[in-house]
């Protein structure tokens, strides 16, 4: 990856099926909301991500 820095549909993008996403945030600030929601378009959109696994405390 050249860079590290990028946008959330393509983080949301390297996600496959069957992979557990994790993040941490403190009483919900730093929640990576734009990621949650473009993970959510992406499944509406291709019904991808079926089996992936989302920890959340």
């Amino acid at each position: 990856m050249r860079n590290k820095i990028v946008s959330a549909t393509e983080a949301v993008a390297i996600i496959r099926s069957g992979d557990t996403v994790a993040f941490s945030a403190f009483v919900g600030i730093g929640t990576p909301d734009a990621v949650i929601c473009a993970t959510q378009k992406r499944f509406l959109e291709t019904r991808a991500s079926k089996k992936c696994s989302w920890p959340w405390p």
